[in-house]
């Protein structure tokens, strides 16, 4: 963590969030983050409206302050639009949560439904409709997610044609929405239905492609946080390569996991690694464990032999990181930043 007199970095701000499920004062992280955008001792300017959001979430989480976190939200949102940035709608889902939980209904479900057209456009844009399950608008939920699928397979349909990059994205955002429709018709005991169908034969196409591609399945190697240590312990030069620490690590892992993700790659999971089986593999392949082709070769077998955690979890499912903690409230916010 950095002193309070140095600027902080995107992965300074990810270590705060993550501190805050733990940290005996949040009301002190609360301010290190409010000050450091005031005082300019941010050093992205970028992720000015990041260090406001997070700030929000902490006080709803952890101090149950729904009003306060609406105002730290609509400054994140004031932040985000005076520095010409994307439509950052997280920020705008939360505020729409926030409204609801004060009793402004009305607000709530006007600023879901002005987010409502980023379900065919942004592979990330699930917590549109993950608002509408929190508030109790499963149903709308579900009706939001069917139509956004029907949309992006028309669009496939009457645009055969289109850049690979674009159909690559479409197919990204075709398998979150329907997997979260899935997930969500099944808890709502719902009879399958062609979409449903479709979920099924696509989660095991991913799976067969994870057995068959040539290069491996489609994932990363993670260190679980004892394993992590012992590495660093061994080998401090992959801490360029895997982080300098156990937060840094994860973060790392979750968005480039999102990345893969948006370049259309499906199917995503996550296997464990050991210091030891790095020192082991090194020895019999006559690698150095530090050199960065010989981890790489190990992640690589590892991914060909091991069955992968999958990735994502659903967000009330435990984190993949084998913290315990839901995924929403451990390793979900590290793709945000």
């Amino acid at each position: 963590m950095t002193s309070s007199t140095e600027l902080l970095s995107s992965d300074d701000l990810d270590e705060i969030g993550h501190l805050a499920y733990s940290a005996p004062d949040p009301e002190a992280l609360v301010t290190r983050l409010v000050d450091a955008v005031d005082g300019g001792q941010i050093l992205d300017k970028r992720d000015f409206g990041y260090a406001l959001t997070l700030a929000a979430e902490i006080v709803e989480r952890e101090e149950d302050d729904p009003e306060r976190a609406l105002a730290l939200t609509e400054r994140a949102i004031d932040v985000h639009r005076t520095h010409g940035e994307p439509d950052h709608g997280y920020s705008r889902a939360m505020r729409a949560r926030l409204l609801h939980r004060l009793g402004r209904v009305d607000e709530a479900m006007a600023g879901l439904e002005e987010l409502r057209p980023l379900l065919t456009v942004d592979p990330t844009a699930t917590y549109v409709t993950e608002v509408l399950e929190e508030v109790g608008y499963d149903d709308l939920a579900e009706r939001w997610l069917t139509d956004a699928v029907r949309e992006l397979l028309g669009r496939t349909t009457d645009r055969p044609y289109a850049a690979e990059e674009s159909q690559q994205q479409t197919a990204a955002m075709v398998y979150g929405l329907v997997q979260q429709r899935h997930r969500l018709r099944g808890e709502m005991d719902l009879p399958h239905d062609d979409l449903d169908n479709l979920a099924d034969r696509l989660r095991a196409a991913s799976s067969r492609a994870l057995d068959q591609l040539d290069d491996g399945p489609n994932g990363i190697v993670f260190w679980p946080r004892a394993e992590f240590n012992a590495l660093l312990l061994r080998w401090p030069a992959l801490a360029e390569t895997y982080g300098t620490g156990w937060d840094d690590h994860r973060a790392r892992a979750e968005r480039d996991l999102v990345e893969l993700a948006e370049e259309g790659v499906s199917g995503l999971g996550l296997v464990a690694g050991s210091a030891e089986g790095v020192a082991s593999f090194a020895r019999d392949a006559d690698l150095d464990p530090t050199d960065l082709a010989a981890v790489d070769e190990y992640a690589d077998s590892l991914l060909a032999e091991a069955d992968p955690i999958p990735w994502p979890p659903g967000r009330n499912e435990p984190c993949w990181c084998g913290s315990g903690s839901k995924y929403k409230k451990c390793c979900l916010p590290r793709s945000r930043s």
